[in-house]
């Protein structure tokens, strides 16, 4: 019998050892015990509008519906759109002529241009035509408007090549006939895009990174607060004259992150723009945002709508899962109600700048999806449209967790865990579900956003695993 004990013992304790150490031999990491709680008080609402910059190696719809994204950000201007002046008189029309008879500007050129590029390519101002996207400026803006995406789209009179050559004598504009043709520009693409077709593009930004003398701007603040000015002037008569029932926003500063140029903006220049937009590359989000949250308050765009037009990376890193992490924690942050809120905003980049990989994006050059990129669309599915925010508690600071509601009243439960440690989650949503079905998303190293599984909400309680280092999205059903 003694003997029996032992050979026993021996197996139990061999079983406990085999838990602990796994069947290849390796430690199972440990399962921590975290509680959130889900309340049914409405905070505001998540991020309106998510989606990212364009990038000169694709255009691709099915990555764009398939993202999810309802806003796109198109860099135009001179560069791109007017590489030699347009009628090859320097200074005229004026501006006066354009009010008085808008046909003085040579649509033909305007319209070849967009549609029949250079070498084939709209892109062709930023890279080698073998190596940039095939197609055209009116591909993009129909294939946009067809599928109800907000375009957003930069103007400027030189990018960060100083192109085109020949508007550097307006960089910055100085004579009357310097401020003629960026008047002339400015009118010449709202019209095109809205007048003379109907792409629906009402969102403008005035330049890009002025406080960046690498993206081109050759001028002072003073000289921007001008360009702002002259070009808001040349916006506002499309749509007075032309389009008198649209709407139209313009976006300022879009300076770069941690940038002080939105004090001033603000102060010299409010009237110009209805939309605050800047850039932040911060791994965590907060800090500037809630520094331009302060700058905005006491000024008459205390409650305007802030963006950022562009986050994310410049440096790399879109196939490394901590950060890919860390773009879903900042898209929570920016969903947060409050001080970091953000009500729209551009991931840089979704396609790559060049083949050789001068900027990565979320889609490479072959059409491949880097990892970030279904990080990017899980969290788009969460939190994108405006919806409401419930106030959500986490027992655990390494579990980062948000709960929104989408128009088919089903609770979207998003959670981040980039730590060591895998976690047990009891989410208690008894103030909002009683019973119900829900549909968990995975995202990690090897789930790439895809069904993870089904869990059932019991007397409001469900119960669900968190992984170390992923996210998860639970979309909840109410009823059952």
């Amino acid at each position: 019998m003694k003997r029996l004990w032992k050979i026993l013992l021996g197996i139990l304790l061999g079983f406990s050892i085999a838990i602990a150490w796994g069947t290849a031999g390796q430690a199972v990491a440990p399962r921590l015990e975290s509680t959130i709680k889900v309340y049914d008080s409405i905070l505001g609402s998540s991020t309106r509008y998510i989606g990212a910059c364009e990038g000169n190696v694709g255009f691709n719809m099915a990555d764009l519906s398939d993202l999810g994204i309802n806003t796109y950000r198109i860099y135009g201007g001179m560069s791109r759109w007017e590489t030699e002046d347009d009628d090859g008189s320097y200074g005229l029309p004026s501006i006066a002529q354009i009010k008085a008879n808008p046909n003085v500007i040579p649509w033909e050129h305007w319209d070849e241009v967009m549609t029949h590029p250079e070498s084939g390519s709209d892109y062709t101002f930023s890279g080698a035509s073998e190596e940039v996207w095939q197609g055209n400026a009116r591909t993009i803006f129909e294939s946009l408007k067809q599928a109800h995406i907000r375009p957003v789209v930069t103007i400027r009179n030189s990018d960060p090549g100083w192109q085109p050559d020949w508007a550097l004598q307006l960089n910055p504009p100085r004579t009357e006939a310097d401020w003629n043709e960026w008047w002339e520009h400015v009118f010449a693409t709202v019209y095109w895009l809205n007048v003379r077709n109907d792409y629906q593009v009402d969102d403008f930004e005035i330049h890009n990174e002025p406080d960046n003398r690498q993206q081109g701007w050759g001028g002072n603040q003073e000289d921007y607060f001008e360009l702002v000015r002259v070009g808001a002037d040349a916006i506002a008569h499309v749509y007075q004259t032309y389009l008198p029932d649209r709407q139209f926003h313009i976006h300022a500063p879009k300076t770069t992150g941690g940038s002080s140029w939105p004090v001033a903006t603000l102060a010299s220049v409010p009237d110009y723009f209805d939309s605050v937009n800047v850039h932040n590359y911060d791994l965590d989000i907060s800090g500037y945002v809630r520094q331009v949250r302060q700058w905005m308050q006491g000024t008459i765009h205390a409650r305007s709508p802030l963006w950022l037009g562009e986050w994310g990376t410049y440096t790399g890193g879109y196939n490394d899962l901590s950060f890919s992490l860390n773009l879903v924690r900042n898209m929570i942050r920016a969903s947060q109600p409050g001080e970091t809120y953000i009500y729209g905003s551009h991931l840089f980049s979704l396609y790559d700048w060049g083949r050789s990989g001068q900027f990565a994006g979320l889609v490479d050059g072959g059409g491949d999806r880097r990892l970030s990129y279904y990080a990017f669309r899980m969290g788009i599915r969460a939190l994108q449209g405006g919806r409401p925010v419930f106030l959500t508690t986490s027992s655990d600071p390494e579990v980062m967790a948000i709960a929104t509601q989408d128009g088919q009243q089903q609770i979207h439960l998003l959670l981040v865990n980039d730590s060591d440690d895998s976690q047990v989650i009891t989410a208690d949503l008894a103030s909002l579900v009683s019973e119900g079905e829900a549909t968990l998303w995975e995202f990690s190293e090897q789930v790439h956003d895809e069904v993870a599984g089904q869990e059932r909400v019991h007397d409001g309680i469900i119960r669900l695993e968190l992984p170390a280092h992923a996210s998860r999205l639970a979309m909840i059903r109410s009823g059952g």
